[in-house]
């Protein structure tokens, strides 16, 4: 029998019956199974074995204006095409839209403005190889229930889309070193350059190429809780909704700009030298 689970998940149904049937803590289950101690907590007080139904129940045919300004940004960071996004929109932000709807809504795609770089198997055969990264900084300023000042850091390589996360309270050239590493041991590809906008690395121990650039970003003001504007942030943190976002567009729908791959696909046949 063929057992379908969501792509992040971290247990079995054998094993989310075990920890729903066992007398043992919350904090012994977790390291007796390698799993977080808040997962152990979620499948002990669900009766079922099954993963949640992550479709929208409810298509509304309207958008907060911050959910139309959040949905326009996440689209043009990752260049992602419409059925893509609605994906990534309605499963793993929980925004309950329709395709005309959130269609309505996006403006003209910055991907396509003359100049935008070769993406895919186009870029290949210009010649152009996914060895370098772009990595951002991102002020936040949430609502208070969030916790205020926030910094996104985010990086995308150019050639497949890749993409990689993270939201932190505070930020220091500490955080952003063990961020950048991070970021290189998860990447797929044999980087060789990175650029950064906003902020300095440095990695003398990585035989990279670093540019810099000092280019500073105003904070992005957000008045009402995140919660309101992404429903999925109502039972998960939106640190963890951030990780499931890149882990989904990285590996969940094969795109055919990329000759019908994921971008982590596309780029470890790459590597492999398929």
């Amino acid at each position: 029998m063929e057992i379908k689970l969501h792509a992040n998940a971290t247990t079995t149904p054998r094993i989310r019956r075990y920890l729903q049937q066992s007398d043992k803590s919350d904090r012994e289950l977790a390291v007796e199974l390698g799993i977080s101690v808040t997962t152990v907590r979620r499948w002990r007080n669900r009766e079922q074995v099954s993963d949640n139904q992550t479709t929208p129940k409810v298509i509304h045919k309207a958008m907060r204006q911050e959910q139309i300004a959040l949905v326009n940004a996440l689209r043009d960071t990752l260049g992602a095409p419409l059925d893509e996004l609605l994906l990534l929109v309605n499963e793993v932000l929980g925004i309950a839209v329709s395709r005309a709807t959130l269609n309505r809504y996006l403006k003209p795609a910055a991907a396509k403005q003359k100049g935008t770089p070769l993406q895919g198997k186009k870029a290949l055969r210009a010649g152009v190889l996914p060895r370098q990264l772009m990595l951002h900084h991102q002020p936040l300023s949430l609502h208070m229930d969030d916790g205020g000042e926030q910094h996104l850091l985010w990086a995308r390589e150019p050639v497949s889309g890749w993409c990689y996360a993270r939201i932190y309270a505070g930020l220091s050239p500490q955080l952003v070193t063990r961020w950048t590493r991070e970021l290189l041991d998860a990447c797929p590809a044999l980087i060789q350059s990175v650029e950064t906008f906003g902020f300095e690395v440095l990695l003398p121990e990585r035989d990279l190429a670093v540019t810099m650039h000092p280019q500073k970003r105003s904070a992005v003001q957000v008045a009402v809780p995140l919660r309101d504007i992404i429903p999925r942030v109502k039972n998960e943190p939106v640190a963890e909704v951030l990780v499931q976002l890149c882990e989904s567009y990285n590996r969940g729908k094969a795109q055919k700009k990329l000759g019908e791959s994921t971008p982590q696909a596309f780029l470890e046949a790459l590597r492999r030298g398929v």
